[in-house]
């Protein structure tokens, strides 16, 4: 009577598979151990006018506000100033680390005349 061949227990394909789940669970506790000894920062937001389009309405500025700190904040309110004229926006939120994007409305173009961009405020999401 002939003897049946034994299968190879572990496969190479087993392996790889293996390995990469053992790659993929290592690098997420390794993410987790790294946000746990981060401290927490409050929002730090920066505006500054990335692109500026002509409309028949006046000019519209596009304005990135970049949040520089890991808190999260929300109801941005972003307020840009240009001699008399004032145009604001609320953003929903930015969150921490990142950035987000509004449009401001001027009369006269905010490449010749800079308009004064600040943050008047936020909430706690």
């Amino acid at each position: 009577m002939a003897r049946k061949p034994v299968p190879d227990p572990s496969p190479l394909t087993q392996w790889i598979v293996a390995g990469i789940g053992l790659v993929v669970t290592l690098g997420a506790i390794g993410l987790m151990v790294f946000e746990l000894f981060q401290q927490q920062r409050p929002p730090t937001m920066i505006p500054r006018i990335v692109e500026v389009e002509a409309t028949p309405t006046g000019y519209v500025a596009e304005v990135e506000v970049r949040n520089d700190g890991s808190d999260t904040a929300a109801a941005v309110e972003l307020e840009g100033v240009q001699g008399q004229a004032t145009a604001s926006a609320t953003l929903d939120y930015v969150p921490g680390r990142g950035s987000a994007t509004a449009f401001l409305r001027f009369p006269a173009d905010p490449r010749a005349r800079p308009p004064a961009l600040s943050i008047k405020g936020w909430s706690a999401p």
